[in-house]
């Protein structure tokens, strides 16, 4: 048969990493919403305590302009995820 290391590193790890890959986008959603809060409380400055800075004076520019980064940034993370899937299983097809 195959040795160990050729099992585990194109069988094994290919279908391993799949599960690893969704949780590191889903956590990036998570760090993006966490920035906020984390800035917020300690004051750091950054573009979360913008957005809510902007938010608490009706900055309506400011905050279309923010949420529209922040949801630019989670998709291009989604969008990433889901290449990097096909790249690591051939079963994924685009």
């Amino acid at each position: 048969g195959l040795k160990e290391k050729v099992v585990i590193f194109k069988h094994a790890f290919r279908n391993a990493s799949i599960p690893v890959l969704t949780m590191i986008g889903i956590s990036f959603g998570y760090l993006l919403e966490g920035s906020v809060l984390t800035e917020t409380v300690f004051g750091y400055p950054g573009l979360g305590r913008y957005a809510v800075n902007s938010f608490l004076s009706l900055d309506l520019n400011a905050v279309i302009g923010s949420v529209t980064l922040i949801a630019i940034c989670y998709a291009l993370s989604n969008l990433i995820v889901d290449l990097l899937y096909a790249a690591l299983d051939p079963r994924i097809k685009y």
